[in-house]
């Protein structure tokens, strides 16, 4: 006689809904995902949804809270912050967009909830927000740094934070939400190029371009 399925213990079927409503909330967003539709996704009825989780939202907020809270992602901002006492302005850059391109590489289903929460406006955005918020006043203090030391050219720190997470960002954004034509350039390419023209901003410099 065929054996019966082993039942799953409840942080397994918890962990079970949780990774099927990632990639519904993933796929549709907040307000365009159902509870209807997770349950199809994780194989299990509507109902067992809600014994473990008493509405969508703090559904939601458990997946965006994991997203913010991944322990890989604090690590590597405590890899940035300890490189710039400790290596050179090349190094932290490079620090800088290894993390930024390889975490949504790893989890490219972290970049599209982020993307909904914030079109939705919804208010648990702000779970995602922290880490972010982080590495903006991070960038803004080495680049201001830089400037009283004389290495950066004077701007502000703010504008030229955000330019510079402009190109890992559209990077990842190219890749893994519009999917659109890339040219033929790896990661590491990407991340060398991205490195050698953000330094030759903040200094003013000029560089040249490969053909």
């Amino acid at each position: 006689m065929a054996r019966e399925p082993q039942r799953l213990s409840l942080a397994e079927r918890r962990r079970q809904l949780i990774d099927a409503a990632r990639k519904v909330f993933a796929e549709r967003g907040f307000r365009g995902a159902t509870t209807r539709q997770i349950a199809a996704a994780a194989g299990v009825t509507e109902a067992l949804i809600f014994q473990h989780f008493p509405d969508k939202d703090s559904l939601y907020a458990e997946i965006l809270d994991q997203g913010a809270n991944e322990p890989r992602g604090d690590a590597w901002l405590d890899e940035l912050e300890a490189s710039r006492t400790t290596c050179d302005d090349a190094t932290v850059i490079r620090t800088l967009y290894q993390g930024v391109i390889s975490l949504h590489e790893r989890d490219p289903d972290l970049l599209r909830l982020m993307v909904f929460s914030a079109l939705e406006e919804h208010p648990l955005a702000r779970h995602v927000n922290a880490r972010a918020t982080r590495l903006y006043r991070f960038l803004e203090s080495f680049i201001n740094d830089g400037q009283r030391a004389g290495r950066f050219k004077h701007g502000s720190p703010a504008f030229l934070a955000r330019a510079a997470l402009a190109l890992p960002v559209y990077y990842i954004l190219q890749q893994h939400l519009f999917k659109t034509p890339w040219p033929p350039i790896d990661a590491a390419d990407v991340i060398e190029s991205g490195v050698r023209f953000t330094l030759a901003g903040l200094r003013g410099e000029s560089m040249e371009v490969d053909s």
